[in-house]
């Protein structure tokens, strides 16, 4: 073996750093850092997981209440209706804060594609965030309405189902970029579907 040297050139070096234990040891370290335990020992990252299918599932759960709800003019479950609907968009309005809570560690764990992607997803989300505020209030004031005048449950329901599917339509959009982060197999072409660059990161 005298003689025998390996030369490492630079496009295979991170793929080797990432083998090597005090590598892995300082990402394990700034995700710490960045990534405090907030509930049940779980940290922002994992709550951020379990929370992103509220502003989906349980809004769809309500509206398809309401949607029954109003053609059966039942204003008891047209009032359910609304409560899952405003229990969604809350869900979605959490998951946007620990959305921002895990930008730092998750970013560290990353590949080059996936942070685009994930600034993507960070840029959608800020982008209609303030839809889901709206709305959030909209059908809030349709339950007191449904609640305490009963002639118009039916118009002040309507328009807060439609906002709670501008909502649920929104958080597929921005569900979409979030998918592909750390999944390289929805990710499809990575040059046709790979984002703008983006030269700076976020600062959450």
């Amino acid at each position: 073996m005298r003689g025998f040297t390996v030369t490492m050139t630079p496009s295979i070096l991170p793929q080797t750093l990432s083998f090597i234990p005090g590598s892995t040891l300082a990402m394990s370290e700034v995700y710490e850092k960045y990534a405090p335990k907030i509930f049940f020992g779980l940290d922002a990252p994992h709550l951020h997981l379990l929370t992103n299918h509220l502003p989906i599932f349980v809004t769809l759960s309500g509206l398809f209440v309401l949607f029954f709800g109003l053609l059966r003019k039942n204003r008891e479950m047209s009032q359910v209706a609304l409560v899952l609907v405003f229990a969604g968009i809350a869900g979605g309005l959490l998951t946007y804060w620990l959305g921002q809570q895990s930008y730092k560690p998750v970013r560290g764990l990353a590949d080059e594609v996936g942070q685009d992607w994930l600034d993507l997803h960070m840029e959608r989300a800020e982008k209609v965030v303030w839809f889901f505020w709206m709305a959030g209030v909209a059908v809030a004031a349709a339950i007191v309405v449904a609640w305490k005048t009963p002639k118009f449950t039916f118009f002040a329901s309507a328009l807060a189902g439609l906002l709670g599917l501008g909502t649920v339509g929104l958080s597929g959009w921005i569900a979409d970029a979030g998918g592909k982060i750390r999944h390289q197999e929805v990710r499809g072409e990575a040059a046709a579907n790979m984002p703008e660059d983006h030269s700076e990161p976020h600062s959450h």
